[in-house]
């Protein structure tokens, strides 16, 4: 059961990072907590999640602007390596409600006020915006929302974006990856549904390529972040 909920889950993460450009680890949050303690399971996201990223970055290589990835990442580095060590000392309780909460309020967030919140990218906008994404993505895996706010508002052109989001995911991605494997939260154990997840994320991503242009992605991506939030419900309660 475990493993068939990672394959599928993954395919589903793969369509959705390739078509948005980000929610890979999101979708894969809402059902790996139900098989894995939360660390493991952020975790066990993120490896899976890196291996789209290298296949994404690789595909719009041409269009990256990677100068744009420089400062936030080294934020997102800094915040997410705080939130990696702090994350084993909370009660694992706690930090389920917290995780619950931050999927409601990102629900909600996506589908009342996101299309509405400009900013400008610039020095402030990049530290708290990589600040943000690194504790959540340190905590639970999920660091995309807050960067897709800040290089959309400094790129314009969409294949700029997608490049340029998934090369900073890739960097931010392996790093973590590696320090969680140093921290000892990444383990062996995990080995056999990472490869499983790297199939399903595959294929996903396959699939997202070749319709990209013709599915509806906000009807999409409204779909998942009202399972987001019944998710989160689900943890709180």
């Amino acid at each position: 059961m475990t493993e068939l909920v990672v394959f599928f889950a993954s395919i589903v993460a793969g369509v959705i990072q390739s078509v948005t450009g980000f929610g890979s680890g999101i979708f894969m949050m809402l059902f790996f907590p139900l098989f894995f303690p939360i660390l493991q399971a952020s975790a066990l996201s993120s490896s899976i999640s890196l291996v789209s990223n290298v296949s994404l970055s690789w595909r719009y290589r041409r269009k990256c602007q990677w100068k744009l990835t420089l400062f936030p990442s080294i934020v997102y580095i800094l915040t997410s390596s705080a939130a990696i060590l702090l994350a084993p000392y909370l009660p694992t309780e706690t930090l389920k409600k917290v995780f619950g909460g931050f999927l409601v309020i990102l629900s909600i967030y996506f589908l009342t006020v996101s299309g509405r919140i400009k900013i400008k990218a610039n020095l402030v906008s990049a530290t708290i915006c990589g600040a943000l994404s690194g504790v959540v993505g340190g905590l639970f895996g999920i660091g995309g929302p807050p960067m897709v706010i800040f290089f959309l508002a400094a790129l314009d052109d969409k294949e700029q974006y997608l490049g340029t989001i998934q090369f900073f995911f890739l960097v931010t991605s392996l790093y973590t990856f590696i320090f969680r494997i140093i921290n000892g939260i990444y383990g062996v154990e995990l080995i056999p549904f990472s490869l499983i997840g790297i199939v399903g994320i595959l294929i996903g991503k396959a699939i997202g390529t070749r319709i990209i242009d013709r599915i509806n992605a906000d009807t999409m991506k409204k779909i998942v972040y009202v399972f987001l939030g019944f998710s989160g419900l689900t943890n709180l309660m």
